[in-house]
């Protein structure tokens, strides 16, 4: 066997596996110190790369001559002294890159607030010229920050689609978590004539963390069929890695295309489900929509329709509604004039009654100078369903206000309309009775006309609106004994399905529990239950999320 000779190459040393520290004394005989890992020169603040002694010593060889005359303690306040400047001077840097940062936030800012309220991009010019003024007033010295915030029509577009692109990334990112989940269809058609179907997304993790969310707003250039929906939606759910075996619950409006029997978009979703997990998921129908559409059953169109034909008479013609303005603030008026009204916004509905019986006076006067006819102005039965209509709406506009917004779960939407409904089994009641204590206009018009107009031909039609409120949300209350985790310290135990009354009768019993609930309340109680209670407990709650 032979044996190899070495080789005659030498290996080459790295500097980096020599580990040379730099020492201390230096820094007074040749004006260099140590900064994060960098031997810096004082003098010059250029870097020595290789951290030797000859290497330091030849670069103070440059700027010997100059150096050499300090001595003892000169040479070392002169070594504070490049210190100092070295500093501050990195002081300095760090202090543009921090002023640099907080302006790029403050561009994120400001544009996530223009998106959100659905304002122009190209108002963010306006906007940084307002902050301009404003430092320019409180804090003269600090203009220059305001004027590094970068808020052009572009750099707004930008940042909004990186703030799009940032939300996706943490909902694809927390998909995998999420224990349940719930999605919300609207298909609307927007200002331009295009149809825009809206998919929120509400989910539950292990831990009892509810998110929600927009997941997308998907244009729909087509058609918007059950099946058109339904392909949009499912390859949405792809897209966020969010498995169907996970979907618990779905809401959307009325439409046929949702709602269809064989082709609507939760047939053909139940459909798909069942070929892929034998499962079934619950529909609901939007409870916002719901009673909306239960409004409809008052059908008082006697006042509407005069109402919006003096409301456009007005403010459809510039000439009208500039005289009309004009003549609001000779009797100084509260108001500056009337609102449109449109149907598709009902909210906009009781404020514009209301702004019509407060100036039903003034109205009335102008149109005498129109030459229109302003009969019903002085007809009682007229001004008596106006008045009721205005009460009527403002309790279903609190109502409606009352559902909406973030952080809402099924159980309190729905004990609000069941406190609703009780309210109107009391109003049916109070108005045949002649008591009109919660519809203050109502009572101001019988005190003008000295009690001679009667308001219980009104309780028939509270009547109808709670037999359409029972008729509207009985989906609901056929599925309220699941409910029973809103209530779980007050629940019969023989309310609860057979394999949780154990483990409900141990919460039920710790008073611990008892006092966070309290405290707390639903959902965020059911992150402090124990792990070991939450095996089979936890599975109604995410699913009721």
């Amino acid at each position: 066997m032979s044996i190899s000779k070495p080789s005659g190459s030498k290996i080459k040393r790295k500097i980096a596996d020599e580990h040379r520290i730099f020492q201390v004394k230096w820094e007074l005989e040749y004006f260099c110190c140590e900064i994060k890992d960098k031997i810096i020169c004082l003098i010059c603040n250029n870097t020595i790369n290789v951290p030797k002694l000859y290497n330091i010593k030849r670069h103070y060889e440059q700027h010997k001559s100059k150096y050499n005359n300090y001595e003892g303690l000169m040479r070392e306040e002169k070594l504070k002294e490049l210190k100092l400047g070295v500093k501050k001077q990195q002081s300095m840097f760090s202090k543009v890159l921090q002023e640099s940062e907080a302006a790029v936030h403050a561009s994120y800012v400001l544009s996530e607030l223009i998106a959100k309220h659905s304002k122009p991009f190209t108002d963010g010019d306006f906007i940084k010229e307002c902050l301009m003024k404003a430092g320019e007033i409180v804090c003269p010295g600090n203009v220059k920050a305001f004027q590094s915030i970068s808020l052009s029509r572009n750099t707004v577009a930008e940042r909004v689609t990186d703030l799009a692109a940032n939300l996706s990334d943490q909902i694809k990112a927390k998909s995998s978590s999420f224990e349940s989940f719930s999605i919300a269809c609207d298909e609307s058609t927007d200002i331009s004539g295009k149809a825009q179907l809206a998919v929120f997304l509400r989910s539950c993790d292990k831990n009892f963390n509810i998110f929600e969310e927009l997941l997308e707003l998907i244009p729909m250039p087509g058609t918007t069929t059950g099946e058109d929906i339904f392909t949009c939606v499912f390859g949405l759910l792809q897209k966020y890695n969010l498995p169907l075996a996970k979907l618990n619950s779905v809401a959307t409006d009325g439409a046929p295309s949702m709602t269809g029997k064989n082709k609507g978009f939760v047939a053909l979703l139940r459909k798909k489900l069942s070929e892929i997990h034998g499962s079934n998921i619950h529909h609901m129908h939007c409870i916002i929509h719901q009673e909306v559409l239960c409004t409809k059953v008052i059908n008082m169109e006697n006042v509407l329709s005069y109402i919006k034909k003096v409301i456009n008479f007005i403010r459809s013609r510039g000439l009208n509604q500039r005289q009309f303005t004009a003549f609001l603030s000779e009797l100084d008026s509260e108001y500056s004039g009337l609102s449109y009204y449109t149907e598709v916004r009902w909210l906009s509905c009781s404020k514009i009654l209301k702004q019509f019986w407060d100036l039903k006076e003034e109205i009335c006067q102008f149109l005498k100078t129109k030459n229109q006819d302003v009969s019903l102005f002085y007809d009682p039965i007229w001004i008596q369903d106006l008045s009721f209509l205005v009460d009527i709406t403002k309790h279903l506009t609190d109502l409606n206000l009352s559902l909406q917004g973030k952080d809402h779960i099924i159980t309190n939407m729905f004990d609000i309309i069941k406190a609703f409904k009780c309210q109107l089994v009391l109003w049916e009641k109070q108005l045949k009775n002649e008591d009109l204590t919660h519809f203050p206009t109502c009572s101001m018009n019988k005190s003008s006309l000295d009690d001679t107009c009667s308001y219980q031909k009104y309780a028939e039609k509270i009547a109808n609106l709670t037999t359409e409120f029972e008729t509207r949300f009985n989906d609901f209350s056929s599925i309220e004994d699941k409910f029973f985790f809103s209530s779980i310290f007050s629940i019969s135990i023989d309310s609860v399905p057979n394999h949780m009354q154990m483990e409900v009768i141990e919460i039920q019993c710790n008073s611990n529990l008892k006092a966070k609930f309290t405290e707390v309340g639903v959902p965020e109680f059911y992150k402090y239950l124990p792990a070991s209670t939450t095996t089979d407990f936890g599975r109604p709650s995410w699913n009721s999320s």
